[in-house]
């Protein structure tokens, strides 16, 4: 009889700190759409609604009706290198949804040239993008070396379009 108590405590014990694993586990599922990921010191921002800073922004469609003004910083004291999409920034957009962010649109065909973008220490890019309604972020492959043998996926922290 004794053995079988001590037993049920044990299991008990571990019933316990299952259940506590799992709830500090859904509480981390709830918060992390909201956090911002930097890496190398690069801080993507995004204001919603933002700014129109170069002319002509009229929505380019019905669903994608908010106009965002992202901002990418360099607040490191080296320089960052981007990854390409043509000449620019390969800039990607993920919505969430049921838990887990999904990229949102098709996949992007980057024209030439496709070098990897040096941003100096203490340099920003500016640039507008429409949103649709959702819950979003932004996401950019950032690298200390031009060749981005160590690229790593940099996010802007959650924001919410409606």
């Amino acid at each position: 009889m004794r053995k079988e108590l001590v037993r049920f405590r044990d299991m008990r014990r571990s019933y316990q700190l299952a259940a506590a694993l799992l709830l500090a586990g859904c509480a981390a599922d709830s918060v992390a759409p909201l956090s911002a990921k930097s890496v190398l010191g690069l801080v993507i921002s995004v204001s919603v609604p933002g700014k129109c800073i170069v002319g002509g922004c009229d929505p380019p469609s019905a669903d994608r009706h908010t106009l965002g003004l992202i901002t990418i910083r360099n607040t490191s004291a080296s320089t960052a290198f981007l990854q390409p999409c043509g000449s620019g920034p390969a800039i990607g957009e993920q919505e969430y949804v049921n838990g887990r962010w999904e990229n949102v649109g098709p996949a992007v065909t980057c024209a030439l040239p496709n070098v990897a973008i040096p941003l100096a220490a203490g340099d920003s890019l500016r640039f507008n993008e429409f949103f649709a309604v959702g819950t979003r972020r932004i996401t950019l492959g950032v690298a200390s070396a031009a060749s981005l043998a160590d690229v790593a996926l940099d996010t802007s922290a959650s924001f919410e379009v409606r």
